[in-house]
């Protein structure tokens, strides 16, 4: 093949003979075809090939010859031929998402062993998604870690950082579950919006803790100080969620082309807060409850003696004075 290819390539386009050097220019002396025979299609049934033994046949004993669209132009990447397929996706009938995975499971890997060497890589909108998730690795884990710093250091406990953050995953599924009930897909746009939602849902959280560590610091027995905390922060919470999630529902119903790419990242938030809302007053209290079994438990296999419920929380501690009294 790589014969026919050279001889085919030097009739029509012309193998250099020799060179002729005029004073300082060097000219190149090409042998090809008459002008006529490579201005019509009929030259390839007369063209003749010359074997290895010297002898010459026609063409047409030697290959099929097939008529097809010629390329334009041959492009490379590290010395390899490429070739890229472009297509865009009607977002009614399915999602990158889907025809990226449907194609990695039954498509490339026939390709691949069709066509020894063949190297697939995906670029536009899933290169995007890998690079932005690739970030999302080492940035997010260090929000997290800085979220729990600030909450640790105003509340004097490396426990109670850990139950306010406990509400982000169920945000989480709030966002997902959000996006299902609105048919739309997860984009990198929802990936962001959960991101952002991290640091909105905790809002709540932080809240009601504070209102009980407050409540414990002045005196009250624990699971009144639980009981009052949350009916004394029901309202603001509950104000706190309506009002991101108002302030957002303009942005998800705008029908808007402009809008569109917007959409999914106001729908995680608005989804993730309200979810979030909901199990903040039911289970931080209840965690909480059990985050206090625990050091009373603790407290019993280091002391022999169970302890009160409010002596072992550490917001208690608020009630020293400089002096070292009680207040």
């Amino acid at each position: 093949m790589d014969d026919l290819a050279r001889q085919v390539n030097a009739a029509f386009f012309g193998e250099e003979a020799f060179r002729v050097q005029r004073g300082r220019n060097d000219i190149r002396v090409k042998v090809r075809y008459t002008e006529d025979e490579r201005s019509h299609l009929s030259g390839f049934e007369r063209m003749r090939i010359r074997t290895a033994d010297k002898r010459e046949i026609p063409l047409s004993s030697v290959a099929d010859i097939d008529y097809g669209p010629g390329y334009s132009t041959i492009t490379r990447t590290d010395g390899q031929r490429r070739v890229a397929v472009i297509a865009d996706v009607d977002s009614k009938r399915a999602n990158a998402r889907e025809i990226f995975a449907e194609m990695e499971n039954n498509y490339f890997d026939g390709l691949k062993k069709r066509y020894p060497g063949l190297h697939i890589s995906m670029q536009g909108a899933k290169k995007n998604m890998r690079e932005s998730l690739g970030s999302l690795k080492v940035t997010f884990p260090l929000a997290l870690f800085g979220i729990y710093v600030i909450i640790a250091t105003i509340f004097r406990s490396y426990v109670q950082p850990l139950v306010i953050l406990f509400t982000i995953p169920f945000g989480i599924i709030g966002a997902v579950t959000g996006h299902l009930v609105m048919g739309y897909d997860l984009s990198m746009m929802s990936m962001f919006g959960m991101v952002a939602l991290t640091g909105v849902v905790i809002n709540d959280a932080i809240v009601l803790i504070e209102r009980i560590n407050e409540n414990l610091a002045g005196g009250m027995p624990f699971f009144e100080a639980i009981k009052k905390g949350g009916a004394r922060r029901f309202r603001a919470i509950l104000l706190t969620s309506f009002s991101t999630v108002g302030g957002l529902a303009p942005l998800i119903l705008e029908t808007d082309m402009q809008a569109k790419f917007l959409i999914p990242m106001a729908l995680s938030i608005a989804a993730g807060v309200t979810f979030a809302t909901i199990l903040t007053l039911v289970l931080i209290p209840s965690l909480l409850v059990i985050v206090n079994d625990f050091r009373r438990c603790i407290d019993r296999l280091a002391g022999g003696q169970w302890l009160a419920r409010e002596a072992v929380e550490p917001a208690t501690l608020r009630r020293v004075d400089r002096t070292g009294g009680r207040i």
